[in-house]
């Protein structure tokens, strides 16, 4: 490869460097502006339902049950 070329790739290198530095790809936006509801007491935060507990894991006695 001659010097030119390598002064060529060189200066490229450098331009997609300075270019990717000056780039917006991860703005910071609100896509969804969705305000919660001051009313909703059985909403956590004024967004999603409370959930039910859930049980342990396992099998159940009343079936999965050999019958010993």
């Amino acid at each position: 490869m001659g010097r030119r070329n390598l002064y060529v790739l060189l200066v490229m290198l450098f331009f997609m460097i300075y270019m990717f530095g000056h780039s917006y790809g991860s703005r910071q936006t609100q896509v969804f502006q969705v305000q919660p509801k001051v009313q909703a007491p059985n909403h956590f935060l004024g967004f999603l339902p409370k959930g039910k507990p859930i049980p342990p894991s396992g099998p159940s006695r009343k079936h999965n049950d050999i019958g010993f």
